[in-house]
C-alpha cells in the first residue's frame, strides 16, 4: 500500500520532464568563503548539460545560488530552464524556475526530495541536509559531497566510501582543501558526465 510520501513522489516524478535529474542540497546560508562562487560556477556548468533537470529544496543559500545560476545560464543558452523547487504545500513559488509542492512541512518535503533524483550534490549543510543524505543513500542515489565546503558535506564525505563508478582522483578532489573552486567544480562535473552517459545508455 502506497504511503502519502510515495504518492507525492510519484506525482512529482510524472510532472518532471524527461532527462537526467540532479538535486542540489545544502545550507540556507553561506559559511565557507568559497561556497557562493562554487554554487555559481557549478550552476553554470550544469546548465550546459543538454536535457539536465535540476532540483532544489526551494530554500535560500546553496539551493538558490546554484539554481538561479543554472536558470540564468540556461536562458543565455536559449535552452529550457528545467529547474524545479520542491517545497511543502502552501509555500510561495519562487520567482524563477517552477515550484512544485510535496508534504505538509519541511520534514515531509525532505522525505520526497531525497528520493527524486539519482544524484545529489551536497554543499555545506546541517541536520536537515544530513537527513536528506541518509534517505538518498538508502535509496541507492549517488551522493557527491563537496567536502571542502565543510559541515554536512564534510561528514558525508568521511562516511561514504568512494562509489565504484567514480574515479579515485575525482573523489579525492572533493576533499582537497587546497583545491580551488574551478578544480572542485571540474571534479563534480566529471562525475555528472558519467551519470549522464549512463542515463543515455539506458
Amino acid at each position: 500500500m502506497q504511503t502519502e510520501t510515495d504518492q507525492n513522489l510519484q506525482t512529482l516524478l510524472h510532472t518532471l520532464p524527461l532527462g537526467p535529474r540532479i538535486a542540489i542540497i545544502g545550507s540556507t546560508a553561506f559559511w565557507h568563503t568559497d561556497s557562493e562562487q562554487t554554487c555559481q560556477l557549478l550552476g553554470q556548468a550544469l546548465a550546459s548539460v543538454p536535457g539536465l533537470v535540476l532540483l532544489t529544496g526551494g530554500v535560500s543559500g546553496i539551493g538558490e545560488a546554484c539554481g538561479r545560476s543554472f536558470y540564468q545560464r540556461r536562458l543565455q543558452l536559449q535552452m529550457q530552464p528545467q529547474v524545479f523547487h520542491i517545497l511543502p504545500q502552501g509555500m510561495p513559488a519562487w520567482d524563477y524556475g517552477q515550484t512544485l509542492h510535496a508534504g505538509k512541512d519541511m520534514q515531509e518535503r525532505r522525505a520526497v526530495l531525497a528520493r527524486m533524483a539519482p544524484v545529489y550534490i551536497v554543499i555545506e549543510g546541517g541536520p536537515a541536509t544530513a537527513d536528506e543524505v541518509q534517505i538518498a543513500l538508502s535509496n541507492g542515489a549517488l551522493v557527491i559531497p563537496i567536502a571542502r565546503s565543510g559541515a554536512c558535506a564534510r561528514d558525508a564525505y568521511v562516511q561514504i566510501s568512494k562509489p565504484a563508478i567514480v574515479p579515485a582522483d575525482l573523489w579525492a578532489m572533493l576533499g582537497d582543501d587546497a583545491a580551488n573552486v574551478e578544480q572542485t567544480v571540474a571534479a563534480v562535473m566529471g562525475m555528472v558526465a558519467q551519470h549522464v552517459a549512463q542515463y543515455v545508455e539506458q
